[in-house]
């Protein structure tokens, strides 16, 4: 990924929670010329591994697990908040409009997971995530034992060891304070407020 040292994000804790907050990723591998590619909710062990282990899984109807080599990297995508930032927001309007946002590209080794008890933990704690999240009273043990299982045996998972942890977030950093200002002004205008509360904490830390 391309990433002007402006724009460079390493803090591990920052680009981990960024995965967590949106963590329905795609998941990017290379079979022979043929570029494969599945949209899936993650979880994120920080404690595992030198980089940290994503978690997930896929419908066994889908073929692209079975075209994972678990010797050779995969590349999952998580895509932050962004926007359209018009020039007409800049004390100098003679600008070219662009785009605010933060991503994390998480390059890893993959490990394809049959195991039932393994299958059973990660979706129990994915929904978990989510649930929680909601604050939902609803829980996975009103799902019948034998409605579980079988829905089990249709998911196959996967964890990708994380060995390099890539962040871009591109929040006007290159542009005067002013500027920065005028930018979150419109972008609370316009309900854009994922955006603007990064930018605002950006300027707070100067």
């Amino acid at each position: 990924m391309y990433i002007p040292s402006s724009f460079t994000e390493e803090d591990p804790k920052i680009l981990f929670k960024l995965i967590e907050e949106y963590n329905f990723g795609i998941l990017f591998s290379q079979h022979y010329e043929q570029p494969e590619a599945t949209h899936l909710p993650f979880l994120v062990d920080r404690q595992r591994g030198e980089h940290g282990v994503l978690i997930a899984h896929f419908a066994k109807a889908n073929k692209h697990w079975k075209k994972l080599i678990e010797s050779k990297k995969v590349l999952s995508v998580f895509q932050g908040p962004h926007s359209y930032i018009s020039p007409s927001w800049y004390e100098d309007r003679a600008e070219v409009p662009t785009w605010n946002y933060a991503t994390v590209h998480a390059y890893g080794i993959p490990r394809i997971i049959h195991d039932s008890s393994e299958l059973r933990d990660m979706v129990t704690r994915l929904t978990h995530h989510h649930e929680d999240e909601i604050k939902s009273d609803w829980s996975i043990d009103e799902v019948s034992k034998q409605d579980f299982e079988t829905d089990l045996k249709a998911i196959v998972g996967i964890e990708i060891e994380i060995t390099r942890l890539e962040g871009k977030f591109k929040f006007n950093q290159n542009k005067t304070e002013a500027d920065q200002a005028k930018v979150i002004k419109n972008l609370d205008k316009r309900n854009r407020n994922e955006v603007s509360d990064i930018m605002k904490k950006n300027l707070s830390r100067k």
